[in-house]
């Protein structure tokens, strides 16, 4: 798709030169392979991908640009796009898209998407290393420090680590534990300095392929929420914690209409037992499913049925805010898992 370089030059000059804290749900980079419409028009869906995890709160999202019907949307709603140099020197090309556009593509999918105005939340994360625990700042440990801003702007989730300067490390307690609010105490005085709209305390431990992630949320006139998340890979661990912590800053669907129903659905990709797992962890963890079961599994397919009030017409308020599977096109309720 070509646009008149005004046109392009305006929608650069109001929207991509942001300061770089702004979180922008409408916009994202994308490798370009080189300078031909073929490679910018795969760059333009690689980044539509992207802005659908963001607006969904969880990046699986990002597959269903990848489809016919994807590709087609991402054109449609593409506002503009220009070209910059990442960090490593590769080309990268920028884009903007349509807010409405891609509202309503998410819809059509029977995907369900976060609000633009989300809390921006302060996390601290104790986490396991070689030297021991190590609180997590803003640059260190750069690594993991760099993992974690990169999965919450995966998701579009507003998220500040600490500066950890030294009056600050003086103060910080030698352990904490999620599921234990005396613990935190101290961590909640710190907070105050940063102003966050709420306050993420987490722990990562593990080692090799078993890592575990829990996260506390706290957020003013709420409940607080507690939660554990395993992955094969530290990261892995933080993305299925994100993910339920997008499910966290959901709006409440409605109470569908109706009596229970049954329902069936299909997931694509379950490649092992820690897939089938993190699946059916989702499935228990949603108000209101009852009489989980397994169908079948084999062949990197899992099905379960269940039923749900208001049956399938309630799984895209319900079952699908912050699921590690995202919905296939067509009739049936058919997914593909994504790790």
């Amino acid at each position: 798709m070509r646009l008149p370089l005004p046109l392009v030059c305006v929608v650069l000059a109001l929207g991509l030169c942001r300061p770089a804290a702004a979180l922008d749900l409408y916009q994202a980079s994308a490798p370009l392979a080189d300078a031909g419409d073929a490679a910018r028009s795969s760059a333009v869906t690689t980044a539509f991908g992207r802005v659908l995890g963001q607006v969904a709160g969880r990046p699986a999202a990002a597959a269903l640009a990848q489809q016919p019907a994807g590709r087609a949307a991402a054109q449609r709603a593409l506002l503009g796009f220009g070209s910059k140099t990442g960090r490593d020197g590769e080309p990268l090309i920028e884009a903007r898209f349509d807010q409405r556009a891609v509202r309503e593509f998410l819809a059509a999918q029977h995907v369900a998407t976060l609000p633009d105005q989300r809390p921006t939340l302060l996390l601290w994360l104790l986490a396991g290393t070689d030297a021991g625990p190590t609180w997590v700042g803003a640059d260190e440990p750069l690594e993991l420090a760099s993992m974690l801003a990169q999965a919450a702007a995966d998701r579009g989730l507003p998220l500040l680590l600490p500066v950890l300067d030294l009056s600050e490390r003086a103060d910080l307690p030698t352990g904490a534990d999620p599921s234990d609010p005396a613990s935190l105490a101290a961590l909640s005085t710190a907070a105050a300095r940063y102003r966050p709209d709420g306050v993420l305390y987490g722990r990562l431990d593990g080692s090799g392929e078993r890592w575990r992630a829990d996260l506390r949320l706290a957020l003013p006139g709420k409940d607080d929420a507690v939660w554990s998340t395993t992955g094969t890979s530290q990261r892995a661990a933080v993305d299925a914690a994100l993910d339920r912590l997008a499910l966290q800053l959901a709006p409440a669907a409605a109470a569908p209409d109706g009596p229970l129903a049954a329902v069936q659905i299909a997931i694509d990709g379950i490649d092992g037992i820690a897939a089938y797992g993190r699946v059916w962890d989702h499935l228990g963890q949603v108000p209101g499913l009852r009489g989980l079961r397994p169908l079948a599994l084999g062949n990197g397919r899992a099905m379960f049925r269940f039923e749900l009030a208001g049956g399938q017409a309630a799984l895209a308020g319900r079952v699908e805010p912050g699921a590690p599977f995202t919905r296939m096109a067509g009739e049936a309720p058919t997914y593909r898992y994504q790790p």
